[in-house]
């Protein structure tokens, strides 16, 4: 009886853990509306891999095409990993509208991204975007 309390607790604990560190690492949905470059995402913890993808995108001025996302390490090493330029999500008539930035071989730690530009401007445009998903698992 003694070795099935040990074992139940022992499960339970390791199932708590477990579940601890798949949130820490999750990955998350969101959408923007009227952001500016310099508008910077809210905090995610990873361990080698993020991927960010942004759906339907548009701007107040017609015309405009696309957005650089700057991945930046933010746990006191405030580190840029640099910066993919998104346009696919401006393009909802072709049937693709998402882009996707990928960044790998990542330090532990946890990180953000910064819209950098809007249609290679730093200060006029606002940029709305339908669905912002974040997936640190390289497995997708």
């Amino acid at each position: 009886m003694k070795a099935k309390r040990i074992s139940v607790v022992a499960g339970t604990t390791l199932a708590a853990t477990l579940l601890g560190v798949t949130q820490a690492y999750a990955n998350w949905d969101s959408y923007m509306t009227g952001v500016r470059s310099g508008f910077t995402s809210q905090e995610w913890s990873d361990e080698s891999y993020t991927e960010i993808n942004f759906t339907k995108c548009d701007t107040q001025f017609s015309g405009s095409e696309s957005v650089d996302v700057e991945l930046i390490r933010v746990d006191g090493v405030n580190r840029s990993y640099g910066s993919k330029r998104f346009t696919e999500c401006f393009t909802w008539n072709d049937g693709d509208t998402t882009s996707t930035g990928t960044w790998s071989n990542l330090p532990t730690g946890k990180y953000v991204f910064r819209i950098k530009l809007i249609n290679g401007d730093d200060w006029s445009s606002y940029l709305n975007v339908n669905r912002v998903y974040v997936d640190t698992t390289k497995a997708d």
